[in-house]
């Protein structure tokens, strides 16, 4: 057998990154606004607020986004009405494009939280997923009377909402030698818990970090297609990835 020298295994070690950040529409009311209209308006000319908003695809095809999560807060300030509805869109006004479908009824802060990924609002999670700035509509009416709302802010980034670890937020695309440096963050009250391996639904991973923020980090690890799973202690907070900063040898 012959000898193989240094020449005949040398790499190629390699630095991918990227900042999806959070995306957020601040505060779309100013003031107050009183809801009084019996029915959901037609028409995305005809939304009582819309932004939009642009959240950063990776440069590098190996790194795949499987997961975006949205969050709104509405707080209602008072209401006669026995029902106050909102619901928003992404780009369109239809079910398909349909983000939050929300029914109310008492006053006070109101928080949601959705998941998009192939499997739940896949025509959302494919525009939102693109690299380009989408448009999000929101529509509010009433039963009867009116409502009274005085914050309407959405936000969105790559990552999750809930307690558990559902699904993969973000899968790497080599097969090899990695460093990985992450840090976590989130819109709400919990902490946040993050880790890395072979899939979000196998119990055995290489790293894992947790705190009111984390920052997952890998010094050196031999993987196979890992990806990073990310969730939360409260159901309706929005954890994110702020940035990801990958080095990884490949063979030439």
């Amino acid at each position: 057998m012959a000898d193989k020298f240094h020449s005949d295994t040398q790499g190629k070690i390699e630095t991918v990154s990227y900042s999806p950040g959070i995306q957020d529409s601040g505060d779309l009311e100013a003031g107050t606004n009183t809801i009084t209209a019996t029915s959901e308006a037609s028409g995305i000319g005809s939304a009582d607020y819309n932004d939009s908003l642009t959240l950063p695809k990776p440069d590098d095809a190996r790194l795949t986004v499987k997961r975006i999560v949205s969050r709104f807060q509405v707080t209602i300030d008072s209401m006669t009405a026995g029902h106050l509805y909102c619901r928003v869109y992404v780009d369109q006004q239809d079910a398909e494009h349909r983000l939050f479908d929300e029914d109310w009824t008492a006053d006070g802060e109101k928080l949601g939280v959705v998941d998009t990924h192939s499997g739940n609002k896949a025509a959302v999670y494919n525009l939102l997923k693109d690299g380009l700035a989408h448009t999000f509509y929101f529509f509010f009416w009433v039963d009867s009377g009116n409502a009274v709302i005085s914050i309407v802010e959405l936000w969105e980034g790559v990552g999750q909402g809930g307690t558990s670890y559902n699904q993969n937020s973000l899968e790497i695309d080599h097969v090899g030698l990695i460093s990985i440096g992450c840090p976590v963050n989130k819109v709400g009250t919990g902490s946040v818990s993050a880790r890395i391996g072979p899939s979000a639904s196998v119990g055995s991973y290489i790293a894992d970090a947790s705190g009111t923020t984390a920052h997952l980090g890998v010094e050196v690890a031999l993987v196979n297609n890992h990806a990073i799973a990310i969730k939360s202690t409260v159901a309706t907070d929005l954890v994110y990835l702020s940035s990801i900063f990958v080095t990884l040898m490949r063979q030439l």
